[in-house]
Formats: structure tokens, sequence, C-alpha cells
């Protein structure tokens, strides 16, 4: 019972930095368990009309990338590569026809966070993407499992090799 309580108050931590923070690329990712060994969950955006679902981390690192996308924020200094025309063409189209991909539906409102879920989940993390360089993602992460220390990643690589080390 005694941990249950220390876990909703760490989460509550996230919660309420989401809730202070004004930037549009700060995302509330919710880790709800691991299946396979992949880590799997929500990213939440206060931007955002619905959660954005993820299966492991590179399918995770690909939908904060395609959510910064969505609200414009921050824009990304290159263009990305593709294998061919026809991979190229199946990113774009499939990118466009994403509901919460047109600008129209983009509206700041806490009332997107669903704070129930947050608590119920079994590790909750701020991200937040300062940069997106180099055809990467650089910025800064916080959570329960970094003691509330922000700690920076400098490409989606080291990201992704972070989160994959979250034993739940």
């Amino acid at each position: 019972m005694g941990s249950e309580i220390i876990q909703d108050e760490e989460a509550m931590k996230r919660i309420e930095e989401l809730v202070v923070s004004d930037r549009s690329s700060t995302m509330l990712v919710c880790i709800q368990g691991t299946e396979e060994g992949e880590v799997y969950g929500e990213i939440y955006s206060c931007y955002l009309k619905e959660p954005i679902w993820f299966s492991g981390v590179g399918d995770m690192v690909l939908k904060l990338d395609e959510m910064c996308n969505w609200v414009g924020m921050p824009h990304a200094t290159t263009d990305p590569r593709f294998l061919n025309m026809e991979t190229e063409r199946r990113y774009r189209e499939a990118g466009s026809h994403h509901p919460q991909a047109d600008r129209s539906n983009l509206t700041y409102t806490m009332d997107q966070i669903p704070f129930k879920q947050a608590l119920k989940a079994r590790e909750v993390l701020i991200v937040y993407v300062k940069y997106r360089q180099f055809s990467s993602l650089q910025g800064s992460i916080r959570g329960k499992i970094t003691k509330g220390k922000v700690v920076n990643f400098r490409s989606a690589l080291e990201l992704m090799r972070m989160i994959s080390m979250i034993q739940l």
C-alpha cells in the first residue's frame, strides 16, 4: 500500500510538470508494462485530443517525432530520407491521414490528460523535445526513474537506450 502512494505521488509530480509547462513539445509518456521485453504505453500531449499508443522504444521515438510534426514544434532541421519513392509516398500518406495531423484539431487544454490513467502507469515520464537536429531528437527526460532529476539526451538512440534499460 505504501509503495502505491509513493508511486501516485511521483506520477502526480510528473503530471504537475506537464500542467505548468506551456511547451508544445513537452509530452507525458506513460509506460504501462512490457511485452516480450519491450515497453508499451501511451504518450499524451496537451495539444492532442487522443493519446498515442506505442509498442517498443523504437515506436515510441518515432511517435514522439511524429507528434512534434503535428504540433509544429520544434521544427526539424532536415527532411527525412527514404529508401525509395514508394516508401516516401507511404510515409507522407500515413502522416497526413492521421486525424490529429490536422492543425485545426490542435487545442491546448489540460482536459486531454487522463490523470487517472497516468496514475495507473508503471512509469510516468516527462519528455521535452528541445531540438530536432541532424534527423534526430535532442531534449530531456524526467521521472521517478531519474529520481526527479532532469536527464538530457543527445539523440533518439540515446533516448532509446535510456528507456530500454527501465525494468518494471
